[in-house]
């Protein structure tokens, strides 16, 4: 097994890395990686509708989305992320509890109070500290997760949204769970020290496992991938099934009721659902969102780029 811990905290970059290990190699990673602050949604999910906008763009907190399914995380410097990637003979029998059990016995040696759970969440105390997702590509797999170290849970919860009844739609929903880091078990844990344990690793099978570097011959692939798919508004924003958005505002004592339909992240549809005679303006504000891009980005540019208005801030705040 090779063991691969990346030296770049950029989000887009590690997974695009996984994404090349698991297409462009026949070898098996056990892969490392932190992130700076961020939000990893997974593959099937509206981004918009997981993410506290207002406090992510306050924060600095970046937004990605994951080649696997599932819910979104948060990851910061006190989280560990890791990927097993590998070749399997079959993929009907691809068992995610087989792949992540050598990570899971060999956190149980630092902490023997460590459980796992029905769904092969990695538990401490009732608590979750590691969410995890798969992704299958022909012969090969990659099953990966977070490793709750030593993260800033204020953050965790304020960057993850829990008011979701303004969304129509099919996606993936996230469960939120409670959680906890590990290093609440034992003061001595943190990154640092489970990195460097890991030549000690000793999973179900004793796997034996080499340091290795990225090849020169995968920088340029990897960062082509950054570029035109992980750090892109198509991919993060665009790449989720059509949806409709409805929502209410009252600015100035007016009273206005509208739902957009999205797809692709493009709003494709505005309907007034009701609306105040005394608001026109606030009306035609709003219909000039159809054609528009439904992401954070886009449209706080847009709608703070005039000389600040009470209304262009409550029409930002009131999209997500």
């Amino acid at each position: 097994m090779n063991l691969l811990i990346s030296s770049n905290q950029d989000p887009y970059w590690n997974l695009a890395t996984e994404e090349y290990l698991l297409k462009n190699s026949s070898e098996d990673y056990l892969f490392f990686y932190v992130n700076k602050p961020c939000v990893v949604v997974g593959k099937h999910q509206i981004a918009q509708k997981e993410v506290n906008a207002p406090f992510i763009l306050a924060n600095n907190i970046l937004v990605a989305r994951r080649l696997s399914g599932g819910g979104a995380v948060y990851h910061d410097k006190g989280n560990l992320n890791f990927s097993y990637i590998q070749s399997v003979a079959f993929s009907e029998s691809i068992s995610y509890k087989i792949i992540t059990e050598s990570i899971f016995l060999f956190l149980k040696q630092l902490v023997p109070e460590l459980s796992l759970s029905e769904r092969n969440d990695f538990m401490l105390e009732g608590k979750k500290i590691s969410g995890s997702a798969m992704h299958v590509y022909k012969n090969r797999v990659f099953a990966h997760g977070t490793l709750l170290i030593d993260c800033n849970l204020t953050n965790l919860s304020l960057s993850l949204k829990t008011n979701l009844d303004r969304y129509t739609d099919k996606s993936i929903a996230s469960k939120r769970s409670s959680v906890m880091n590990l290093s609440e078990a034992s003061a001595k844990i943190n990154i640092a020290y489970i990195l460097a344990n890991l030549p000690n690793f000793s999973g179900k099978e004793n796997l034996k496992i080499d340091y290795c570097t990225l090849p020169e011959s995968a920088i340029n692939p990897i960062m082509d991938l950054v570029q035109t798919k992980y750090s892109t508004e198509e991919w993060i924003f665009g790449y989720s099934p059509r949806y409709f958005y409805h929502h209410h505002v009252v600015f100035n004592n007016s009273d206005i009721s509208y739902k957009l339909e999205v797809a692709k992240g493009i709003i494709e549809d505005v309907s007034i659902e009701s609306e105040d005679s005394l608001a026109k303006n606030i009306l035609l504000e709003i219909k000039k969102l159809q054609g528009q891009k439904h992401n954070i980005y886009a449209l706080q540019e847009k709608l703070t780029s005039k000389k600040s208005q009470d209304f262009e801030r409550m029409l930002f705040a009131s999209l997500f």
